[in-house]
């Protein structure tokens, strides 16, 4: 069986072995087989059908792709009606910088409980969450590229600030790295239906219709739309004290530095013999490992000491709040 790829700049050996790595994950998994996409799609700028004629093909007349999502559309048109199509303006994204992100179980899981009328929410609201397309970062990706947009694997203020204009896109508001990154930032998170949007109208809508929160406010009880921020933690010395390393020290080191703070020293909890000169610093932010002999000198000082959680508000407000205004800013809070 013939085909041609849909103007994509890779070499054909690239393309094929793509189609390989797609047909040993079909063979090997029955669940991939049972929710994977009608089209290969590849990571350049075009959608693959894959021929019949490969071995283990699932079955006369049917396409395989590997997906995120776990949809099964049937249809490559029903994939572009669901995702909107390929920008037909080659330059329709010129000039943009994007960072991708997509929420976490938990996050789904949070932001159905905080709809307004309860865990199910309002029918009105329930209606609205069916309505919003699929989110497929690897599909959204190509959509962009295909409009000239410029993707940025990770998080890279340098390339941001020259960028026309940077932005995260997301299926909603989460926890993330990348998304704490850019409300640290102040680079505006937009949601992936601008991209859905956009790519159907072939002209770019304006994303500041599309804008997903900053997040939930513990000390307020409600979702916080997203507001122009610069700089939460400015002129801020923090101490970092975790056994945690990457997900906790270096992890919470970038965020506040991004988010403007005068300076950050990471302390393993395990480093008992180094000393710490805590007065130097002007808050403690650690996790139930932080040594008894570093609590008791940040009490003798009254030097503040909060959990993560008090980072992540902070993000979410845009600007510095108070340590002792929730439980959950105790550095050993336990949930119940």
């Amino acid at each position: 069986m013939e085909f041609e790829p849909l103007d994509c700049p890779l070499p054909c050996e690239f393309v094929f072995r793509l189609l390989a790595i797609g047909w040993s994950l079909v063979n090997s998994s029955k669940k991939f087989r049972r929710h994977c996409l009608p089209t290969l799609l590849c990571p350049g700028h075009g959608l693959y059908p894959v021929p019949l004629s490969f071995p283990g093909a699932v079955g006369a007349g049917e396409f395989v792709s590997p997906c995120e999502s776990g949809d099964n559309l049937g249809e490559p048109s029903a994939l572009e009606e669901q995702r909107g199509p390929l920008p037909l303006n080659k330059t329709l994204f010129l000039g943009y910088a994007f960072l991708l992100t997509m929420a976490t179980t938990s996050d789904k899981l949070a932001s159905r409980s905080k709809l307004p009328d309860g865990p199910t929410g309002s029918s009105e609201e329930e209606e609205e969450y069916l309505e919003i397309p699929p989110f497929n970062k690897q599909y959204t990706e190509c959509q962009l590229r295909a409009g000239a947009g410029y993707i940025l694997e990770d998080f890279n203020e340098a390339q941001c600030n020259t960028a026309y204009q940077c932005l995260l896109i997301a299926d909603q508001h989460c926890r993330t790295r990348k998304y704490f990154l850019c409300l640290a930032s102040g680079i505006p998170c937009v949601s992936h239906v601008w991209v859905h949007d956009s790519c159907h109208a072939n002209q770019l809508q304006n994303y500041r219709n599309y804008l997903l929160p900053a997040g939930y406010s513990l000390e307020e009880q409600r979702i916080l739309d997203w507001q122009p921020r610069e700089n939460p933690f400015q002129n801020l010395k923090v101490l970092l004290v975790s056994d945690q390393q990457q997900n906790f020290l270096e992890l919470w080191s970038e965020i506040l530095m991004t988010g403007g703070a005068a300076s950050v020293k990471q302390h393993h909890s395990s480093a008992h013999n180094k000393d710490i000169a805590l007065g130097v610093f002007d808050v403690v932010v650690t996790d139930p490992s932080c040594p008894a002999s570093v609590l008791k000198c940040a009490e003798a000082l009254q030097l503040p000491v909060v959990s993560q959680e008090w980072v992540i508000q902070c993000l979410i407000v845009g600007e510095r709040i108070g340590f002792k205004q929730h439980p959950k800013y105790k550095h050993d809070y336990v949930s119940h």
